[in-house]
């Protein structure tokens, strides 16, 4: 297995096969992005496409962003869909990590359901993210 940070010139070359494969996280997102909002951002290079590979096959695709805090900067993964979970973090987190300490980012952060906690034992779960949905109040 092989991981990939994609060109932000590369992105379109490659999106056929990776759209598809992020579309799946929209059920267990907030409607905060759709699949194609993150096309722009990636093009041009707000937004970082991450790919993993087996026989040539894409099996996971992950999209971060750079997050400027007052006080510090992380690399935040909004996006993560693909199979084979713990076998692609383990062949990736060093490169990810990498590119986050390169960027003068002091740390990673995923906002995700509980389960992640299972797959990533090394990271701390300092708190949860609730929400409460308001737009029938809206009108």
């Amino acid at each position: 297995m092989k991981t990939h940070l994609i060109s932000a010139e590369d992105v379109p070359y490659i999106w056929d096969d990776v759209g598809p494969m992020l579309h799946r996280i929209r059920e267990h997102s907030e409607g905060e992005l759709e699949t194609d909002d993150f096309l722009d951002h990636l093009m041009n290079g707000g937004m970082q496409l991450w790919i993993s590979t087996e026989d040539k096959e894409i099996v996971m695709s992950a999209v971060t962003q750079i997050i400027s805090y007052p006080q510090k900067r992380v690399l935040r993964v909004i996006a993560l869909a693909g199979e084979n979970f713990r076998e692609v973090h383990d062949n990736c987190i060093n490169m990810v990590e990498a590119f986050a300490i390169k960027h003068q980012c002091s740390a990673l952060e995923l906002w995700g359901r509980k389960g992640w906690k299972k797959m990533l034992p090394d990271w701390n779960s300092n708190y949860i993210v609730f929400t409460k949905d308001l737009k029938e109040r809206m009108h």
